[in-house]
This record gives structure tokens, sequence and C-alpha cells, in this order.
């Protein structure tokens, strides 16, 4: 114990009158153990796998083409694919036409074309967003089961049909997640 200003002030009370004194630690304690909770109680138990790529400039030129490498090993049960695409509000369509390929591990593909509508017909983007920044998730396959186990590859071409790219399409993305019963 220490005698301060004629008060008698144990060790633990040292410590809580420096800790009272950081405005920091009752904030940064409280958010720390929310931002854990909100972690764990966050976690998708369901998903497979979640990735954007990042357009340069936001400007998706159709050479640029977006590749994505997944390891499946569940071949049992069914999967739910959806492609993610983050756009500017001065996208100046309501949609996005997509080339998607699929290659599984054996070398076989599937080519597929995608009509990814991003806004209604009165022009509301649709999505979530966040100033000028909307994110859309398009289901693309529901209830798939990939034959065999191994790396698939999905790559994803804009087909459009523009010349100087796409302007304001910022992010594309592959979201695989196992089909709930």
């Amino acid at each position: 114990m220490k005698l301060v200003n004629n008060r008698v002030r144990s060790p633990k009370s040292e410590v809580r009158r420096f800790c009272l004194r950081l405005p920091f630690f009752d904030f940064g304690l409280r958010s720390s153990v929310f931002g854990l909770l909100l972690f764990l109680f966050s976690c998708d138990s369901n998903k497979v796998f979640d990735q954007y790529i990042e357009v340069e400039n936001a400007n998706w030129k159709r050479e640029n083409i977006a590749k994505f490498s997944v390891d499946i090993t569940d071949t049992t049960t069914a999967h739910n694919l959806y492609i993610n695409i983050r756009n500017k509000g001065n996208y100046p369509y309501s949609n996005l036409y997509m080339f998607v390929k699929i290659e599984g591990p054996d070398g076989n593909f599937s080519v597929d074309t995608v009509n990814c509508i991003l806004a209604d017909k009165s022009g509301k983007w649709l999505g979530k967003g966040i100033g000028d920044l909307w994110d859309v998730q398009v289901p693309y396959i529901g209830g798939f089961k990939f034959a065999k186990s191994g790396n698939y590859q999905f790559s994803f071409e804009q087909a459009m049909r523009v010349e100087n790219g796409l302007e304001g399409i910022t992010d594309i993305g592959l979201h695989i997640e196992r089909k709930e019963d």
C-alpha cells in the first residue's frame, strides 16, 4: 500500500485509477468484447467460398477475365452458386451480360451466358448500397452438385459489346454455399 495525499491506496486502486484515466480503456474493452461476439455469431457455416476481384480503374474490359480457383472436397451435398457484382451509381446499364466458364479437375468444362439484373425497371439499383456503391448477389445455379472433388476454375468475362470497357463495375465476385435442406 501507498500513502498519497494522506490517503492509503492499494496497488489495485492504483491500477484502476490508471485505467480510468485512459479514455479508451472502458470503450476499448467493450468494443473488443462486442467485436468478438459479432464475429463468432456472424460466421456463415454454410459458406464454402467467397471472394471478390477488383476491376482495375472500375472499367471492366472484355479481355480482363475474372478467374477464381476453388478447391472442392464435398461431392455429396448440393451447393448454391452466386455471382457478386459491385457497381457504382454511374454504371450506364441496368444489367450485365457475362460469359461464365466452369472447368472441373478433369478438364471438362461448361460455358454459359448469364444476364445479371442490377436495377429494376424504374432504374432503382438492386442489392445493398452504401453511398454510390451497390453490391448485388445474383443467384447463378441452385442445388448444384460437384461431380468430382478437386480444383475448379470459374471464369467470368463481361459480354456487353462495348468498345472501351464497362465504366462503373468495381468488383466481381463468386460466392458458393452449401444448400440448406
